[in-house]
């Protein structure tokens, strides 16, 4: 769980640094945002949480680091389902561990002048295009916001956030998902993706993120 803790603590600085400490805008994203290093979005609090020597281990990333890149409209509209959202993985080297595609949303104005506000999976809807369909995303709460993880293909939705594995790296992959999120409620949302095959002592890819601001 130490692991697992840390990962998520990984996430979710990522995601509070790209949308700012809530009190001014944060950094916008168009097109393909360059990917954030994990290991420069450790926090103290993370380091505490685990020994120094499994924390230094932990943020290192695999030596066969995947492209992941991440494409979103950089608008939307509350309630409206947002469509043109992708994830592409390519692996340009040798056959990679089993990996499930982890996706984390933060609200910015969570804690605004309008008192705190929860971000949970009821305002916010994540889902995947797979053989001509959508199928769910469930999400959880987690540091703040929500995170979903999207397996192997062929469920009727994917809900094991945690569970290790997941779909297929072979040599010379080069896969894009299809995203689609509805948003419940205005505000300034970090999206951040992240390609994992053990829910956190390593990641395969740098995490990418981007911003959606929802009117």
């Amino acid at each position: 769980m130490k692991t697992a803790k840390l990962f998520f603590g990984i996430l979710f600085s990522i995601a509070v640094a790209a949308c700012g400490d809530g009190s001014g805008g944060g950094e916008k994203s168009a097109g393909v945002p360059a990917p954030v290093s994990a290991t420069a979005t450790i926090t103290a609090q993370n380091f505490r949480d685990v020994p120094p020597a499994e924390a230094a281990a932990s943020t290192k990333p695999d030596p066969r680091m995947l492209v992941l890149q991440l494409i979103a409209p950089p608008t939307a509209q509350a309630g409206v389902t947002l469509v043109g959202i992708s994830v592409s993985l390519l692996n340009p080297g040798t056959e990679a561990p089993n990996a499930r595609l982890r996706l984390i949303i933060h609200d910015k104005d969570h804690r605004s002048a309008v008192g705190h506000r929860e971000l949970s999976p009821d305002n916010v809807k994540v889902e995947v295009q797979e053989g001509g369909a959508w199928k769910p995303v469930i999400l959880g709460m987690v540091e703040g916001g929500v995170m979903g993880a999207i397996g192997t293909e062929g469920v009727a939705s994917h809900r094991e956030r945690h569970r290790r594995g997941g779909f297929a790296i072979p040599a010379g992959l080069n896969k894009t998902w299809q995203l689609r999120l509805t948003f419940g409620l205005p505000g300034t949302y970090s999206l951040v993706s992240a390609v994992s095959p053990d829910n956190g002592s390593r990641h395969l890819a740098q995490p990418a993120h981007t911003i959606i601001e929802v009117q």
